[in-house]
């Protein structure tokens, strides 16, 4: 069983791995795709039960060290050598651990708010941000569900809410109870690449996340944009030049 992926720009130039969040898919990218493809080979991949990849039901699937494996048969098929990074929500924690894990193929990551991997929470608390069964299921009434984005482009909008409404319920509980342990604040001092964090301001409840974080790795490199929780698309040109001016010193 493998992850789906979309690919977009020129195989010859630089590649870089972008992984969306949770409840998301490759439509998280539409603002960004054009601009950093005409410099990149954009490699976008989509996560158990998101978008155009299958739904395991063998839970062993639904890990860090599985989905890694996945990233690495994805660049071994494209013949990528090297590739920089792009973590979105949930999708940070899964890359960041990715870049310690093979940093000889990695060049730089990017990361947007994340409170799955940077909250400064507990594992049990972060269990309640995810359903834990089926039980009176409703997608539409999680917090993080497309349908609640209030500055997404109405096309944007469109794709990503038809393609959370299309997920079916296991697919959410199981990728949920990787995401209640998705935190890794203890090992952004193991990565050996350049790591950025594109802050959306907006989203107020991460600012204390981010402020704690900084404080704990002050060279951390932070540039805040007006935005919110999904800031590459909330300000998709503030978001694209300054990944683009980080991605080429790097």
């Amino acid at each position: 069983m493998e992850l789906a992926y979309e690919t977009y720009g020129d195989p010859a130039k630089p590649a870089i791995l972008l992984q969306h969040g949770f409840l998301s898919c490759n439509g998280q990218w539409l603002l960004n795709r054009e601009t950093l493809g005409a410099d990149y080979y954009l490699v976008m991949v989509e996560l158990w039960g998101h978008g155009n990849s299958p739904t395991p039901t063998d839970t062993t699937h639904y890990t860090v060290d599985t989905y890694c494996r996945q990233f690495e048969a994805i660049r071994a098929a494209l013949n990528i050598p090297r590739w920089h990074l792009i973590g979105q929500s949930y999708g940070v924690g899964i890359v960041l651990n990715y870049a310690i894990k093979f940093p000889q193929v990695c060049s730089s990551l990017v990361a947007t708010n994340s409170k799955s991997a940077f909250g400064q929470q507990s594992a049990s608390q972060s269990k309640r941000h995810y359903p834990q069964n089926q039980e009176n299921f409703d997608a539409r009434k999680l917090p993080y569900h497309p349908i609640h984005a209030r500055r997404f482009p109405a096309h944007v909008k469109h794709a990503m809410v038809t393609s959370a409404d299309a997920m079916s319920a296991e697919a959410i509980i199981l990728g949920g109870k990787l995401g209640a342990i998705l935190n890794c604040t203890d090992r952004v001092g193991e990565l050996s690449v350049p790591l950025l964090i594109a802050n959306g301001q907006y989203e107020k409840s991460f600012q204390t996340d981010l402020a704690v974080l900084q404080q704990r790795y002050p060279r951390l490199r932070v540039e805040n944009l007006a935005g919110g929780h999904s800031v590459n698309i909330e300000a998709a040109d503030a978001f694209n030049q300054v990944v683009l001016e980080f991605l080429t010193s790097n």
